[in-house]
């Protein structure tokens, strides 16, 4: 299976695509939001330094998401997913000198969804603690029992960053970095880009038949 990058602007789903294809095929999934957000619980130094950071929705500098990912890029042998990273040329820059090094293969999938539809998402999405998600402005997302999580029973909650106000400080800094990115992999050959928009079930279909 090839490894992938995915670029997506925020709730375009490609968390929930990469645990999927964890599921399904074994990759590592390397996703810097869920190792920050992990710091920040365990309120190492690093986890204080970030957590207003994140809560703003703003970027972390790319020596601490970098310090995150690269002892752990591909440790056990297993196809991997890079999650949310890189969110910068800089980034894409260091990224593929890595993967050089490494001598890995790849490609890049870009999640592209509107601006309207990432607004929508994030402001009805709950989480629950055993990683089940969950969306009150979606029919087919929303809870069996409201605020319930219909697998483990646990009350579900709603991220710092998930209101209007820290999802276009997200969103805008997402097309003012994103666009060197998009660039710069379309003209090494690597880019392909999937339609975000549709149900979940065709968005992962679209993303297997790219992989395989």
């Amino acid at each position: 299976m090839q490894n992938i990058i995915f670029i997506a602007p925020p709730a375009a789903g490609k968390g929930t695509i990469s645990e999927c294809l964890k599921n399904d095929f074994g990759y590592q999934h390397l996703s810097t939001g869920d190792m920050l957000r992990e710091a920040i619980k365990e309120q190492s130094p690093m986890g204080l330094m970030v957590k207003d950071i994140m809560n703003e929705g703003k970027l972390v500098s790319d020596e601490i998401v970098i310090d995150l990912i690269s002892d752990k890029l591909g440790e056990d042998g297993k196809p991997f997913i890079l999650d949310g990273f890189p969110r910068t040329l800089n980034q894409a820059l260091k990224l593929t000198e890595l993967l050089n090094n490494l001598n890995k293969d790849y490609i890049v999938i870009y999640l592209d969804l509107p601006k309207e539809e990432a607004l929508k998402r994030i402001a009805g999405r709950l989480n629950c603690s055993c990683g089940k998600t969950y969306n009150t402005l979606i029919n087919s997302l929303k809870p069996k029992k409201e605020g319930i999580c219909d697998i483990c029973g646990n009350t579900l909650i709603k991220r710092d960053d998930d209101n209007q106000e820290s999802f276009l400080v997200r969103y805008n800094s997402y097309l003012e970095n994103t666009k060197p990115i998009i660039n710069y992999y379309l003209s090494n050959k690597r880019l392909i880009k999937i339609d975000a928009a549709k149900d979940k079930q065709s968005v992962y279909q679209d993303i297997i038949e790219v992989i395989k």
